[in-house]
């Protein structure tokens, strides 16, 4: 079996447990078996790159689409305008329906991504349209100072620090409905805010979670990563990945989080920490954690974008394949704990489906296979 074809079979197989589980499961931070709006959204995701590359029939992306939107409509949560999402579940103490902003922009993107492929029901357009006035409003009525010319939008209306990824996933959502619709952007200040953020970038690294964090991980760079390529193009963020991946890779596998020291800051053999790195003047804290099934799926996301769009096309392909078999391998593994939560899993499969899209681009092949 070549690996292509198991690829298929994987993504296949695991969209397949998903949609017998209504979108259901357990989670990292839930034990309890329910319902995630974010596995949806990127499932939606997954169900758009498939139908552009003629993976799915139109009848069965339209029914399958609109069984997730019928779930997505029912965990809406009203906001001043528009409508949000969130995990479902009580975290750090909060209310099950507290939103959260990268939740909603990634339902967001999955209901976009979906309507540029045809998707046009009442339920879906209706959906697409408050999810994008929730983002709007929450940009406008519920952001924070970062300096004396920018503010971000904050995380949560309980947890009010602007997080990075999380806004960068909304303004550059926001910009790609602008763009689709042929409006200027919903926030003027969109391409600046954005300049501001790819500069607040460790230099050699990439991103801290927050400006007052120093935890720089692998699913949050590579939101940042594709949103600013969403907004700049793709090969604006080539260096950047390039810089990024050589700090995360590791012989066998990617490293989840690093942590960023300064130099004069306490060593760091005293934390116990096995792999320590120099940066500047920094030290780079590995922590002894691989990567998780959601951070190789975003990853691979975005590898699979710059093995098309980048200038350096076929060194990306090379690294996609590595990630894609990594997720091949770990999606098949029957004791692997993170192939029964529904976010990491549609992470993966968002991974997978771009990776096979881009194959099929690159090979031109029209073998009108369809997974049904």
């Amino acid at each position: 079996m070549s690996f292509a074809t198991s690829l298929y079979e994987t993504l296949k197989k695991s969209l397949h447990k998903y949609e017998e589980s209504g979108g259901n499961g357990s989670d990292a931070y839930c034990d309890a078996p329910q319902y995630h709006p974010m596995a949806d959204g990127k499932y939606l995701q997954v169900l758009a790159v498939l139908r552009s590359t003629g993976l799915i029939s139109k009848p069965h992306f339209q029914q399958r689409s609109l069984d997730a939107c019928a779930r997505i409509e029912k965990s809406a949560i009203k906001l001043e305008d528009g409508v949000g999402w969130g995990l479902g579940f009580s975290w750090r103490n909060l209310s099950p329906t507290e939103p959260f902003l990268i939740t909603t922009a990634i339902v967001t993107r999955g209901l976009l991504d979906c309507h540029h492929q045809g998707l046009a029901s009442d339920r879906a357009v209706n959906l697409l349209s408050t999810g994008a006035a929730g983002l709007v409003v929450w940009i406008r009525n519920n952001s924070v100072v970062v300096n004396e010319k920018y503010s971000l939008p904050v995380y949560s209306p309980n947890i009010r620090e602007p997080i990075y990824n999380a806004a960068s996933y909304a303004f550059g959502t926001l910009k790609l409905i602008d763009k689709s619709e042929g409006r200027t952007p919903s926030n003027i200040d969109t391409l600046d805010v954005m300049e501001w953020i790819s500069l607040r970038r460790v230099a050699g690294l990439g991103w801290p979670y927050s400006p007052a964090s120093p935890i720089v991980d692998l699913l949050h760079q590579c939101y940042i990563l594709n949103s600013l390529a969403d907004v700049f193009g793709a090969q604006s963020v080539e260096k950047e990945c390039a810089e990024m991946l050589s700090q995360f890779a590791a012989p066998c596998c990617f490293s989840d989080a690093i942590r960023l020291v300064m130099s004069k800051e306490e060593l760091s053999s005293k934390r116990d920490i096995p792999w320590l790195r120099s940066l500047g003047d920094f030290q780079l804290e590995l922590l002894p954690k691989r990567a998780r099934l959601w951070s190789l799926g975003e990853l691979l996301v975005l590898l699979s974008r710059l093995g098309e769009e980048g200038e350096n096309s076929e060194a990306w392909v090379r690294q996609a394949r590595q990630v894609a078999e990594m997720i091949v391998s770990r999606l098949s593994a029957e004791d692997d704990e993170e192939a029964r939560y529904p976010r990491h899993t549609m992470h993966a499969v968002h991974g997978l489906a771009s990776y096979l899209a881009l194959l099929r681009k690159r090979t031109q092949k029209n073998t009108n296979t369809e997974l049904e």
